[in-house]
């Protein structure tokens, strides 16, 4: 008896705090636009890097300059991951699902980053650089920050366009 009692107590305050809790969460607010539109930017701005230092590793000849710009080179790159986990975070499901062939494109475009992310990281450790190596880790920065920019248009204007609604004949 003692235990039914306890446990018709407990079922009534759990009914009564879950229907106090309805209705008094606000909808999620959508930052999913503004989060694509900040993780192009970032496209933007590491590909403004990427053409500046392919255009001068061509004429460096000091590994130690090289090692400068490979390490300077790494830590603009680190944002990005934090802004493209972000901008995963920011999409709903339905969005996701809407986008999905994109954005499995676009996770493979940040593993590329991934990867070169952790190689400038290490040439700007590498003592003897050759500046050709700096050169070519920049060029291919810049292909895959190509593909990614694409891809992140791609989808900003698939999400922003309203899905076609079909004409019903009366």
């Amino acid at each position: 008896m003692r235990r039914t009692l306890a446990l018709a107590g407990l079922t009534t305050l759990a009914l009564n705090l879950a229907s106090f809790g309805i209705g008094t969460m606000p909808p999620r607010t959508d930052t999913s636009q503004a989060a694509l539109v900040s993780l192009g930017q970032e496209y933007w701005a590491l590909q403004q890097w990427a053409t500046a230092i392919v255009e001068a590793s061509d004429t460096l000849e000091s590994s130690e300059r090289a090692r400068a710009l490979a390490d300077q080179l790494a830590r603009v790159m680190g944002p990005l991951e934090k802004d493209f986990e972000k901008t995963t975070a920011s999409l709903s499901t339905a969005q996701l699902e809407q986008i999905l062939p994109l954005w499995e494109r676009m996770v493979f475009a940040h593993a590329g980053f991934a990867l070169l992310l952790e190689r400038a990281s290490s040439l700007g450790l590498d003592p003897y650089l050759d500046p050709s190596e700096l050169h070519d880790l920049a060029y291919q920065l810049s292909v895959v920050l190509d593909v990614a920019a694409e891809i992140q248009r791609r989808a900003l204007t698939e999400l922003i366009t309203p899905p076609p609604t079909p004409i019903r004949a009366s």
